[in-house]
């Protein structure tokens, strides 16, 4: 798999790549017979046409199934910051203490999951820090169960919404792991090298060298271009521009704020803004 490139380095790649082939290309018309290595042209370019319209079928579904997944991460990131948010208005309606305490893991988990666990899905890993404020709350939804009773509105309103979260989260952790096999890479780049390949056989010393170097370069920068387009949607959480963001989780931490502050509410909130917990 490709790495992770921001545009500067994803523009960097594309250029040196383009250089380095129109240099080999320049290279090796130095040494090609005059008209080409093909004494058949046509015959030639129908096979250029087979490998280009290979290439791009392949390229097309490849992109095709990196975008399912870059749509699934950010609807699986929406439905979690739904979730949290549903989850802290009904942690209102818990007994006594419970309710601020409640509202304040789900603060603290919101946190983690931005600083924490965005981060640690570059690697396609969870935060332990946000799996310990999911232990947290999963402990508060049974002490409120223990204090009143399993079929309690607001009981089963917490445990809709927790399992809503999980599922999003865990959609969410297993899209970050990426779902472009390695096989469909490797023919990715196999079809790319074939592609870029062809081309240097087309050299010709009777041929204007800048014709010769546009040929390549411009081949060359559509491949290269081609696949970053395929990383670019097959890591929806690389942390890089044109990723899903952390915004949906972020608009519901303003959520809850604003329902406490019309509430009246004061959730009991033991973590620093990173979500790390708090030493009691």
């Amino acid at each position: 798999m490709l790495p992770r490139m921001n545009p500067w380095l994803a523009a960097g790649v594309i250029a040196a790549s383009a250089i380095v082939m129109v240099a080999i290309m320049l290279f090796v018309r130095r040494s090609a017979p005059a008209g080409g290595s093909f004494s058949d042209s046509d015959r030639a370019s129908s096979v250029f046409g087979f490998l280009g319209a290979g290439f791009v079928i392949l390229l097309g579904f490849v992109i095709f199934l990196g975008f399912g997944t870059y749509e699934a991460g950010a609807n699986h990131a929406d439905a979690e910051a739904a979730a949290v948010v549903a989850q802290f208005r009904t942690a209102a309606d818990f007994e006594g203490s419970l309710a601020q305490d409640a509202q304040g893991e789900l603060v603290c988990y919101a946190r983690s999951v931005i600083a924490q666990e965005w981060p640690a899905m570059t690697n396609g890993d969870r935060s332990p820090i946000t799996e310990d404020w999911v232990v947290a709350l999963d402990d508060t939804g049974v002490e409120q169960q223990q204090a009143t009773s399993t079929g309690a509105q607001p009981v089963k309103n917490w445990w809709d919404s927790t399992n809503d979260r999980q599922l999003a989260r865990s959609g969410r952790v297993l899209v970050s792991e990426g779902q472009i096999p390695t096989l469909l890479w490797a023919l990715l780049v196999i079809g790319a090298i074939l592609v870029v390949g062809y081309v240097l056989l087309y050299s010709d010393p009777k041929e204007r060298w800048y014709a010769q170097a546009a040929m390549m370069g411009g081949v060359t920068i559509l491949v290269v271009a081609s696949l970053l387009a395929v990383q670019v949607v097959a890591s929806p959480f690389s942390g890089e521009s044109g990723s899903v963001d952390t915004g949906s989780m972020e608009y519901s931490l303003i959520q809850m704020d604003q329902f406490s502050k019309a509430e009246g509410a004061d959730p009991t909130v033991f973590c620093d803004k990173a979500g790390i917990p708090l030493e009691k």
